[in-house]
């Protein structure tokens, strides 16, 4: 199998299909779109939604340990549609969520459900500054900091998409800014990470593989 045939028959369908799923997670965080995980309805999480799990600790955010039950009912029930309105009818919903959770159908329900919310946060994180374009955060300064900065700095007090502070904005689409921000920076020497890059990187690696076989 040479080199093309190879993409064509496995490289080149995987690639594609990852690549549209890229393309479609860029263009919900312009959109508000909202996720379903584990059954729960939950909206994009914001930058300071992210503040408030790493300062509660929220393994899913802050690492450190293993996740437990509270963890996941906290991560879900912060991003939660129905977490809205008046206690009584968020303490209704939020005893109906924990119900639900509690029915899942899993040989082992605690690995599915911290396997949903990590999936869920590796679409946010799809295009996450890292290598070259990542800046070093100030010293002695939040992580938000070098965040506000960087975006603030270049587009103005609030995001241009909604008009609201950057707090509210989500994730995912504040990475995308930080993103064109550093390839206008940087220029030709900006280095873009996305899923199908890995892909790409895969069948370039097994292409010379075969190549050193053939030789």
């Amino acid at each position: 199998m040479d080199s093309m045939q190879l993409w064509t028959e496995v490289y080149g369908p995987r690639w594609a299909a990852i690549r549209e799923r890229e393309v479609s997670l860029r263009e919900q965080a312009f959109i508000d779109w909202e996720s379903v995980v584990l059954g729960e309805r939950i909206r994009q999480i914001t930058l300071g939604d992210l503040l408030m799990l790493q300062g509660a600790g929220n393994p899913f955010v802050a690492g450190g340990r293993s996740p437990e039950p509270a963890d996941i009912v906290q991560f879900l029930w912060l991003l939660h549609v129905k977490n809205r309105g008046n206690a009584f009818r968020r303490g209704w919903h939020l005893g109906r969520m924990k119900g639900r959770l509690l029915k899942i159908e899993s040989e082992d329900p605690m690995t599915t459900c911290c396997d949903a919310i990590h999936a869920y946060l590796n679409d946010v994180f799809q295009d996450a500054p890292r290598g070259d374009t990542v800046k070093k955060r100030p010293l002695g300064a939040c992580f938000m900091a070098s965040i506000l900065v960087g975006v603030a700095g270049k587009l103005g007090a609030v995001d241009p998409a909604s008009g609201k502070p950057w707090v509210s904005s989500p994730l995912a689409r504040i990475f995308q800014y930080m993103k064109a921000i550093a390839r206008e920076e940087i220029g030709s020497k900006f280095k873009d990470f996305s899923p199908s890059d890995k892909v790409m990187s895969d069948w370039l690696d097994h292409t010379n593989r075969l190549a050193q076989t053939q030789n």
